[in-house]
């Protein structure tokens, strides 16, 4: 890969980073002690769906689509590189994967213990969960939800020879049976259809157009508006008509005229992004953030919750500044922690 693709897709990755915290700062159905909180179809509720239900949801499939682009580099894909793959993604997502589950449950553990924090947990203890539930908070459902990420990944790493064959067999007709799962939102118990999806596609690229990843694209902007009108009218819709799969289908089309537009985007302003310091410095902590914004940030929101009134605009306020403190707090943090303990930092995020 040139370096010129190699800079780009580290600048996508922290500012598709950056989309995920504010996608997960989506604040529209809280639950703050044991009461769930609603908010009506207002201002506040456009704009965090326009932004977490619209705008962000490209960051997760242009991630799979990336990863599925850099794990195979070559048509030939034998049982050798299966076994060096399999060996480096252990350190790089198995080793993080169960590190940051097991420090989410021993952050809630000692929250829970904690008489003033205790009124903010509405699940059972921690403390009260037998052998089944501790393995399921390990290894199925871990306190930082985002992990289910590097679970997918982990599954598609495995059963990668299966989808190599498949995509040589088949090629698109293998997509197009995915992309039809995916459009009705069917996922198999073990793995998501997006995962599926994306990652097979940025396989399928890599083996055989390799040169789309690196062509430039000359209708950036034209794509740019597509992309918003399309998310205009997925946010605008529901305020007229209740029809899920119409807002889904808007939804889904405007991922993809996303990607696209994103991509050619990093073309013109990349460059610019690299070279503010802050910027750059940011990066090196893109995995990090990934990995230690949640359960960060649903602390943090709860917190201004509990210190603000619900109304309308003290949930956007929330919504907008949450993602800031937890983006900071996390950088800032492992920032400490690499300074402190280098090694430990480097085998908590894989080697990174």
């Amino acid at each position: 890969m040139d370096n010129y693709t190699s800079q780009k897709i580290k600048i996508a990755s922290f500012l598709l980073m950056i989309m995920v915290v504010f996608l997960h700062s989506y604040n529209l159905d809280s639950k703050q002690g044991n009461e769930l909180v609603f908010f009506e179809k207002d201002y506040n509720w456009a704009i965090q769906n326009f932004i977490s239900n619209g705008i962000t949801r490209i960051a997760v499939p242009l991630f799979f689509l990336i990863s599925g682009f850099l794990f195979i580099q070559s048509p030939s894909f034998g049982i050798k590189d299966y076994k060096i793959k399999v060996a480096k993604r252990f350190k790089t997502l198995v080793i993080p994967y169960l590190f940051w589950s097991l420090f989410g449950l021993l952050l809630y553990f000692v929250m829970q213990s904690i008489p003033q924090s205790q009124g903010f947990f509405t699940k059972k203890l921690i403390k009260d969960y037998n052998f089944i539930e501790w393995l399921n908070a390990i290894f199925n459902e871990p306190i930082p939800y985002q992990l289910w990420f590097l679970k997918d990944l982990i599954v598609m790493v495995l059963i990668s020879p299966l989808i190599v064959f498949a995509i040589k067999k088949l090629r698109i007709l293998y997509l197009s049976i995915i992309f039809i799962f995916w459009m009705f939102s069917q996922d198999a118990v073990f793995l998501t259809s997006e995962a599926l999806l994306f990652f097979s596609t940025g396989m399928y690229l890599s083996l055989f157009q390799k040169e789309i990843i690196t062509m430039k694209s000359k209708k950036t902007f034209a794509l740019l508006w597509l992309w918003i009108l399309f998310l205009i009218a997925k946010t605008l819709l529901p305020l007229f008509i209740t029809n899920t799969f119409l807002v889904s289908t808007l939804l889904k089309a405007s991922i993809f005229f996303g990607i696209v537009a994103f991509w050619g985007f990093l073309d013109q302003f990349g460059n610019r992004l690299a070279n503010n310091k802050v910027f750059s410095f940011g990066m090196t902590f893109s995995f990090f953030l990934y990995l230690f914004h949640e359960p960060l940030l649903t602390i943090v929101k709860k917190a201004l919750f509990a210190v603000l009134s619900f109304s309308t605009f003290t949930g956007l306020i929330i919504y907008l500044v949450a993602p800031i403190i937890s983006i900071t707090v996390s950088i800032f943090v492992g920032v400490i922690y690499k300074a402190v303990a280098k090694n430990l930092y480097h085998f908590s995020v894989g080697g990174r």
